[in-house]
């Protein structure tokens, strides 16, 4: 019963035209190859430099690069909850990037869009525990962003075909 199901699973999904994101498209170009040849720029401080290293890392860049990924990553708080004192027991947390692909060759924007991602946590007596809290909060919020970024540039590059980089040896 149990494989019977999953063969009608299977079937159904490649009778409605899925295809798995990583798989080579019809011209030759792998998803994989074509994220290599995106250039990711710095980002402005601590938050930046820890979201451009995951990016790097997942996008697999290259020195050959036909494209320039620009981060700009703005950073928001919020306290709610209030303690007998006025204090805040909770704090919201938002990070938004707004991120643009240029095509390195003609300056001319290839993509552009904006994501952002919250979470919250209490806040306590100790201002250190505080501090450590929201760094933490703030660098997995960065690494959720980046891993959403790799992930819409797959997309765009796998619904831009025109786009693709064109392996070695074809025309």
């Amino acid at each position: 019963m149990r494989f019977s199901v999953l063969l009608l699973a299977v079937c159904i999904l490649t009778g409605c035209g899925f295809t798995p994101l990583y798989q080579t498209t019809d011209n030759g170009a792998e998803i994989g190859n074509e994220l290599s040849f995106v250039n990711v720029a710095p980002i402005s401080d601590r938050l930046g430099q820890v979201m451009r290293n995951h990016l790097l890392t997942t996008l697999n860049t290259g020195s050959d690069s036909r494209y320039e990924l620009r981060v700009q990553l703005s950073q928001d708080s919020l306290g709610y909850g209030t303690r007998p004192d006025a204090a805040a027991t909770q704090e919201q947390l938002t990070i938004t990037a707004d991120i643009q692909l240029v095509d390195i060759t003609t300056e001319t924007l290839v993509f552009s869009d904006s994501m952002f991602s919250r979470t919250s946590f209490d806040l306590v007596l100790s201002d250190f525990s505080n501090v450590v809290q929201r760094e933490d909060s703030a660098e997995r919020l960065a690494i959720e962003i980046s891993e959403r970024i790799h992930r819409r540039l797959a997309l765009y590059f796998r619904n831009n075909p025109d786009t693709s980089v064109k392996p070695a040896g074809s025309r």
